[in-house]
């Protein structure tokens, strides 16, 4: 299934790119793409480590336990904005 995860300030900076679609295997959750994003950009681990993101589906705030649906949207938002 294919996945798309739109990465925000400073996520982005870090590996340099905003968009990224992914190929995964059926019935993985959101943590398990976490897991997955860090091996393939290790840059973000200390970043999700300091401020882990919120996760959104579309325009759904969820938890990480959430299986994933081919062609999701997911959006990582720093928990930390000024406003």
């Amino acid at each position: 299934m294919q996945i798309h995860v739109r990465l925000v300030e400073p996520f982005w900076r870090v590996i340099g790119q905003r968009n990224i679609t992914l190929e995964l295997e059926e019935n993985m959750n959101i943590a398990m793409l976490l897991n997955l994003l860090q091996q393939k950009y290790p840059e973000l681990t200390s970043e999700f480590a300091a401020s882990p993101p919120m996760i959104f589906v579309g325009e759904e705030e969820v938890n990480p336990e959430i299986i994933l649906e081919d062609n999701n949207k997911i959006h990582l938002v720093w928990p930390i904005v000024g406003g």
